[in-house]
């Protein structure tokens, strides 16, 4: 599926059935105003050097993901958020970056929420960057993996906040860095590992 949005008024787009592409399994743009919704029940499935989800937004209105299983030959699910909403991320099913991230999401508008269940890439696990004016927020409700980190975070907006189970990585479990203007928390209820360096890196820069 490829959407492109150059107007007003919302884009959304809802699949209930398998969707698969020989480079992206979805690739969605809104460049006008209004809100960028993905809400997917079937497995989503993006070919080599692509992706499984592209989500990128401009204008007003928020970018919104909801996704059952998700795989990309690259990365699994990209979110790039560079209107002045807020980006929300959540998954019930697997989500898996062959050669890439599992999740990368990149927010300049607002809020960067991050609820997921499973997730794996090659590179990071989750890979979520906040440059955005409100608050970073990653739960995980099933295993990360990284090829490189598990979870790495960097917020510039408000408070990061991260609540996870297992979580692993080659390099960090856990790669937190907080310039923002309120508190990191850390919170884990499973193993978190990384091998080379720290199972858990927090750098907290704010006033906070």
């Amino acid at each position: 599926i490829y959407a492109f949005k150059n107007g007003n008024g919302a884009l959304n787009i809802t699949t209930t059935g398998e969707t698969e592409g020989g480079r992206n399994g979805i690739f969605a743009t809104n460049l006008g105003t209004g809100a960028l919704s993905i809400t997917t029940s079937g497995a989503t499935t993006g070919g080599t050097g692509g992706d499984g989800i592209v989500a990128i937004k401009r204008s007003t209105g928020d970018v919104t993901i909801n996704a059952a299983t998700t795989t990309g030959g690259d990365d699994g699910i990209v979110a790039i958020n560079y209107g002045t909403g807020a980006l929300s991320i959540t998954t019930t099913g697997t989500t898996t970056g062959t050669g890439g991230e599992g999740i990368n999401a990149d927010n300049d508008g607002t809020d960067l929420t991050i609820n997921v269940a499973t997730t794996t890439g090659s590179d990071d696990g989750i890979d979520a960057e906040n440059d955005g004016s409100g608050a970073l927020s990653i739960t995980t409700t099933g295993t990360t993996t990284g090829g490189d980190d598990g979870i790495d975070a960097d917020n510039d907006g408000t408070s990061l906040t991260i609540n996870a189970v297992t979580t692993k990585g080659s390099n960090y479990g856990i790669k937190a860095d907080n310039n923002g203007t309120g508190v990191l928390s850390i919170t884990t209820t499973g193993t978190t590992t990384g091998t080379k360096y720290d199972g858990i890196y927090a750098n907290n820069s704010s006033a906070g």
